[in-house]
């Protein structure tokens, strides 16, 4: 399905099955002609060192294949992210969140949470979203003022904070909340925690009403893209918002997986 791309940013399509292969063929192609895969270091790289895993090598087969099933798994829900998700949103609805991301925001990172804010906007669900930093590269800047994704930075002064008492909760998106300055801010004003949705490896344990981190994929665009695949709202070429919120997830996703080469099976 082709996706008109904001103006000024790079077009963009939503690959339908024949894109899908075409995408997993290139990759298959160019994978196979790199001496050496990158997934392949003999040096444990940040997805998977503090966590148990060494590396493939140092794995036999078929318990890195079960570990690569078990990372699949959505934490806290089994196989149903969809359901979960859909039951937490009916049950905060008509209430206001807070969407934090991390201090400074990435392509992936500032889309995740605009799709998100579309999501919970279906049921009734009101979301601001900040971070604490800055934009801190010119693509970032570029991709919110073009799209105008609507994601805003902490106010510096004391009078424009917002009151964190209009809020019912709060959401962690492409972050667990240790790069981001503004979560002891929501847990000295007792906000409970509602969502994480997150693409990197635990960082500790969560008490949160509702956790989605898989460390198999690559981009949290990625995870929202598969919530919106799967049906939770229906994007509508006609509505500017979403084919904004679209593009901005294409960029996110390949920003996230430097254009695709370092993509796990399901980014594609």
């Amino acid at each position: 399905m082709s996706i008109c791309c904001a103006h000024g940013l790079h077009p963009v399509s939503l690959p339908d099955s024949a894109l899908l292969d075409t995408h997993k063929n290139n990759s298959i192609a160019r994978q196979t002609t790199l001496s050496k895969d990158p997934i392949d270091e003999s040096t444990p790289d940040e997805s998977t060192s503090g966590q148990g895993i060494t590396t493939k090598s140092a794995l036999d087969e078929a318990s890195f294949e079960d570990q690569a099933a078990a990372l699949s798994l959505p934490e806290g829900f089994g196989k149903k992210p969809t359901e979960a998700l859909e039951k937490l949103l009916k049950k905060h609805s008509g209430t206001q969140q807070l969407v934090l991301l991390q201090d400074f925001p990435d392509p992936d990172a500032l889309s995740s949470a605009w799709a998100y804010r579309l999501i919970a906007s279906a049921y009734n669900i009101r979301c601001d979203i900040y971070y604490s930093g800055t934009l801190s590269h010119q693509e970032n800047v570029a991709l919110v003022k073009l799209t105008q994704l609507p994601a805003k930075r902490w106010p510096a002064n004391a009078k424009d904070i917002p009151d964190l008492k209009q809020y019912q909760g709060y959401v962690l998106i492409d972050t667990q909340g240790t790069t981001s300055h503004l979560t002891a801010k929501v847990q000295a004003a007792q906000l409970p925690l509602l969502l994480v949705i997150d693409h990197h490896a635990s960082q500790g344990k969560l008490n949160a009403e509702l956790i989605d981190i898989r460390p198999n994929i690559h981009a949290t665009a990625t995870i929202m893209a598969q919530y919106l695949q799967a049906g939770m709202i229906q994007l509508d070429r006609a509505n500017s918002n979403h084919v904004k919120c679209a593009t901005a997830l294409m960029h996110g996703l390949r920003s996230d997986t430097n254009q695709l080469m370092q993509a796990s099976e399901p980014d594609f």
